[in-house]
């Protein structure tokens, strides 16, 4: 717990109100790089965002995963919002650092729609997800 304390803390002083540096990003320790239309979040995996199985928690990993596909919109093409998105659990994170490439699959001129693919340190498929989202 005092791992997760420090987090805490370290984003409330470090956090704004904008892309990349919003009070969540910080506290998961997300880092951004952008490519040719895709955005690449890596995350380390701390033991405070474990299920009481022991794996990284789902809602973690849709929280990512989504995150990779918001700031992918907001790069390209401008803020957006989810409007609906499924994610897909393949396999199980015990620790290390997680990778998601977010990736356009159609751009409309309100709507559009987005995969995000989650892998472990090793490369190993994590989850995906696939969405939708509304540009405003």
């Amino acid at each position: 717990m005092e791992q997760a304390r420090i987090k805490f803390e370290e984003a409330m002083a470090t956090q704004a109100n904008d892309f990349e540096t919003f009070f969540l990003a910080r506290f998961f320790d997300l880092k951004f790089k952008y490519g040719d239309e895709v955005c690449i979040v890596e995350a380390p995996v701390e033991n405070y965002m474990f299920n009481p199985q022991g794996t990284l928690h789902g809602g973690v990993i849709s929280f990512i995963l989504d995150v990779s596909m918001g700031h992918l919109c907001k790069k390209f093409l401008g803020s957006a919002v989810t409007l609906e998105m499924k994610t897909q659990y393949l396999s199980g994170v015990h620790g290390g650092i997680v990778t998601c490439t977010a990736a356009f699959l159609k751009k409309g001129k309100k709507i559009v729609q987005m995969e995000s693919r989650m892998t472990n340190q090793d490369g190993k498929p994590v989850a995906m997800a696939t969405a939708t989202f509304y540009l405003l």
